[in-house]
């Protein structure tokens, strides 16, 4: 899950700008993601809905996009779960053909405003919504935390659509979209195949997740912002320049076995963004026990210690879901939600006198994870794409009751985590928690190493796990740490240890 930083409007002397356009009241009839109801079944659009053709075997792709009016140099922020449609919500309509009247189709769209280089940018949160020819919606999703947006349509029939997009928030001035309506046909839509074999007894052919983690980068030693990551969803535009990284409880509070003093010398912290993507057939979904019933009849609860055992939930091609064991989970304290243990590991490792990456000298204490559709890399692709499944928060702290497919485990309320393909799990540099400490390591070069599946408690098609790597030169000065990153690389052997 991305960090998502809180700003207070009274907190910048009212630099935040809000959407205040005027709309005609009309409430929506269908609740969007989690019970959040949705926009209008007619939405006032400040313009008439752009055409975008007919969606068959012959034209399997309709291509829209847009753009958030920002007369401000300020942030815009939005109601996240609009009951009425202003001025900033755009609309556009597409005709479903006879043809295609069973076929299912992804409604997509994806932030035009990147990180440097590219990189994972969730500081414009948009809102997708879907209706069918009766004015229903049927499918959607809202922009906290993420950089697009997908929702899986299966139509009930022929007759024209209507996609209605608006927004959470728009950190960035030009805030802008491209969206796609993607026929799910052999000729655009091509997954990963699937993985024969035996889990939990059953034999069959699994979509499984594969797990890939893109190389560090957002590599810093000094400054934080003053507010870490909330629900609310909201970018924080700046950091404090502090002279080092950490946050105050990173130093002194839970984390720290000192919790009664400040450790000498202070704390360093090197933090960085990790990105896993889900490149599998299958999504990576994680069942974690609020109140459930193990294998062997005992009693499961998430909350308390020593009882978090979570479960991993793999569907095969015929769409039986089958349950196996999978790692420990714990309920995060400071984050108040489910972690999920066994998803990546961070370290860092010297530098060889020939480049390579050599021993361990430092090892990230960030354990746990709240997994979720950050980061959609598959937009606009065949595949890996699809549908956002998972949202972090509230995600990672709503039970729902689930009756388990094996034996293991048995029936209960779990708590549902995961990674869809198409989508990576981001946590940015600042995500509490996200870094490794460094305040006895010397100056010289280092490599950052990202090991996804590290305890190989997850069922993977492809290679148990994969690493990545970022070089960088780290100087330790007398108050501070300053570091440059010299090379990054997106798949390296794993180093021993």
């Amino acid at each position: 899950m991305s960090s998502a930083r809180l700003v207070l409007a009274g907190a910048l002397g009212g630099c935040l700008a809000l959407a205040g356009a005027v709309a005609v009241p009309v409430l929506a009839d269908s609740s969007g993601p989690l019970g959040v109801p949705g926009p209008p079944v007619t939405p006032v659009p400040a313009s008439a809905p752009t055409r975008l053709g007919s969606l068959s075997p012959a034209h399997p792709i309709l291509n829209f996009n847009g753009a958030v009016t920002n007369p401000t140099p300020f942030p815009l922020v939005n109601n996240p779960s609009p009951e009425v449609c202003g001025a900033e919500c755009q609309e556009y309509q597409f005709t479903v053909a006879p043809a295609a009247a069973r076929t299912p189709f992804l409604a997509s769209l994806k932030n035009t405003v990147t990180g440097p280089g590219g990189t994972y940018n969730a500081d414009d949160g948009f809102d997708l919504y879907v209706y069918d020819p009766a004015g229903h919606l049927v499918g959607s999703q809202n922009g906290i935390g993420s950089n697009g947006e997908s929702v899986l349509v299966r139509p009930g029939g022929a007759g024209r659509y209507t996609i209605v997009v608006t927004f959470t928030f728009a950190n960035d001035t030009n805030a802008a979209w491209v969206g796609e309506v993607r026929l799910l046909t052999p000729a655009t839509w091509q997954p990963a195949p699937a993985t024969c074999g035996t889990v939990s007894g059953v034999t069959a052919c699994f979509e499984l997740p594969r797990l890939r983690a893109l190389a560090p980068y957002d590599v810093v030693t000094s400054g934080v912002p003053p507010a870490t990551s909330t629900p609310a969803g909201y970018p924080f535009p700046f950091s404090f320049p502090t002279s080092t990284s950490c946050y105050l409880d990173e130093t002194v509070g839970l984390d720290n076995p000192s919790a009664t003093a400040v450790e000498h010398p202070v704390t360093r912290c090197l933090r960085f963004t990790s990105d896993v993507q889900n490149t599998g057939a299958g999504p990576l979904t994680v069942g974690i026990p609020a109140a459930a019933t193990g294998a062997k009849g005992q009693s499961q609860v998430g909350y308390l210690p020593g009882q978090c055992h979570a479960v991993q939930f793999v569907s095969t091609s015929r769409g039986r879901t089958v349950s196996r064991p999978a790692g420990d989970c714990q309920f995060h304290l400071e984050h108040g939600h489910f972690h999920y243990d066994a998803l990546i590991g961070y370290s860092l490792h010297a530098a060889n006198p020939d480049g390579s990456i050599g021993r361990s000298v430092s090892v990230s204490s960030k354990e746990s994870f709240c997994l979720a559709d950050d980061d959609y890399f598959g937009y606009g692709t065949p595949g890996p794409n699809g549908p956002r499944e998972n949202v972090g928060q509230p995600g990672c702290n709503a039970p729902q009751q689930v009756s388990a497919p094996t034996a293991t485990p048995g029936s209960g309320t779990y708590v549902e985590e995961g990674i869809t393909p198409g989508w990576g799990d981001v946590y940015t540099w600042d995500t509490p928690d996200q870094y490794i400490d460094i305040t006895h390591v010397a100056s010289g070069t280092y490599w950052i190493v990202e090991k996804t599946n590290p305890a190989g408690a997850i069922l993977v098609s492809g290679p148990a796990q994969t690493c990545s790597a970022t070089e960088l030169r780290l100087t330790q000065g007398s108050q501070s740490a300053s570091v440059t990153v010299l090379a990054s690389r997106p798949a390296v052997a794993c180093p021993a240890g």
